[in-house]
């Protein structure tokens, strides 16, 4: 059975997963080139400032979110993971998070969830330890 793949559209701002998506369409890309392509979809009202794409490019790097190589006095930015693996880096910093915040308690909590979970989700869940393995 065939699963639609993640997204990582509710997991980041939505400008940054806008600006992410406009890079993996096309990449490597500059500032004006991301800007651009962000503003050819928005009327005149909604247009993206240079400064805003700017800031969001910035801090998605600064998250590790991005690669950036210099360019002149710019820069040109490419996705370090492509969306089905940005939404299992995430997954992972997220449970690392709670785990280190909560400890065995968030390892309780998550072995009740599974010993309740729908038995497709525990099949699920087989495979991707099986994928892991491999």
């Amino acid at each position: 059975m065939a699963h639609d793949p993640p997204t990582a559209e509710g997991l980041l701002g939505p400008l940054e997963y806008e600006v992410l998506r406009a890079l993996w369409a096309d990449s490597p890309a500059s500032v004006p080139a991301v800007l651009e392509r962000l503003n050819g979809g928005r009327g005149h009202e909604q247009q993206l400032a240079y400064t805003t794409v700017m800031t969001v490019l910035t801090r998605l790097h600064e998250k590790g979110l991005l690669d950036r190589t210099r360019r002149g006095r710019g820069y040109e930015y490419h996705p370090r993971y492509t969306e089905p693996r940005l939404v299992e880096h995430l997954g992972r910093r997220e449970v690392d998070d709670l785990v280190d915040r909560y400890g065995r308690v968030a390892l309780a909590q998550f072995a009740s969830a599974l010993h309740d979970a729908d038995p497709e989700l525990l099949r699920q869940l087989h495979e991707l330890g099986d994928a892991d393995d491999a």
